[in-house]
């Protein structure tokens, strides 16, 4: 196995990772207040190795205001999104359910780009719209009971992963340094969220210590999983890395069988997230 590879699948167990401490988190801190943290630990981190491996003379002012300007949106609101959906759903199918972001990029490129679908991708569009369908069904997986309007929450993180896209990529076209694009895009979040719940968490006072850390621990493994994958993306083709990555919300599943009591597996909810998952490697490899 190869280097992109074992990097790729790295990154996949540290946002599993993520997805289940955010679970733990939530048992001592009210979903609003995490993001503080969770955002706050990945923009530490983000500095930490933009400080390290960036240099300073190559900085490009279009490009950095590109980055501030995404990070005004990302990943600011898909962090709020994502716990939400966590909290509502479970770890398992947010995961599975958030990861349809390449249905996005591709229907995206189609509209806007003028690229034509592969019949292997038209299949990864059904089998994402099916699993989705299937997870729809209350009570799939941890035995959970939603409404179908829930699934809302993390296909709207999703969405806000698809379309930032095409701006990341005209930043890094002007100055490509991806750790300072996410050291910029995190310091831009961290004021949105702040303007957001700031003075909500000054009047309500300090917050719980085991929830601050691990809504920390969440921002770090999550900064850790953006870092692996940026780092899989610069020795593999996407069309390993990301099938790879995909795998996430499986690694979730057997995770919270293991580690989360209330999170039973049940047959519909675990092959919607295979079918999910299944059509996600579609979209990425099928021309």
């Amino acid at each position: 196995m190869g280097a992109a590879a074992v990097l790729a699948l790295a990154a996949a167990v540290c946002f599993a990772v993520a997805l289940i401490l955010t679970q733990y988190g939530l048992r001592t801190m009210p979903s609003w207040r995490s993001p503080l943290y969770s955002i706050g630990g990945s923009g530490i981190l983000a500095w930490i190795f933009a400080l390290i491996f960036v240099d300073p003379a190559t900085f490009q002012t279009r490009a950095a205001l590109i980055f501030a300007a995404v990070g005004a949106v990302y990943p600011v609101f898909v962090s709020i999104l994502a716990v939400r959906s966590n909290e509502r759903l479970g770890p398992a199918v947010a995961g599975a359910v958030g990861n349809v972001t390449p249905l996005f990029a591709v229907l995206g490129a189609v509209l806007f780009l003028d690229e034509r679908m592969g019949w292997g991708q038209i299949a990864g569009l059904a089998l994402v719209v099916v699993g989705v369908a299937l997870l729809a069904l209350r009570g799939g997986v941890g035995g959970r009971q939603w409404s179908v309007w829930v699934l809302s929450l993390p296909l709207g993180a999703a969405f806000i992963r698809g379309i930032i896209q095409p701006a990341i990529k005209t930043g890094l076209a002007e100055w490509h340094e991806p750790m300072a694009a996410t050291a910029i895009g995190y310091s831009s979040s961290i004021v949105v969220i702040l303007a957001l719940v700031g003075r909500r968490a000054l009047r309500e006072g300090p917050a719980d210590r085991r929830g601050i850390f691990w809504f920390t621990a969440v921002g770090l493994f999550n900064g850790t999983a953006t870092f692996l994958l940026y780092a899989a993306l610069g020795l593999g083709s996407i069309a390993l890395v990301a099938p790879l990555v995909a795998i996430f919300p499986l690694i979730a599943v057997v995770m919270s069988f293991l580690l989360l009591r209330g999170e039973r597996l049940h047959v519909v909810g675990l092959l919607g997230i295979v079918v999910s998952v299944a059509g996600v490697v579609l979209l990425l490899v099928g021309k």
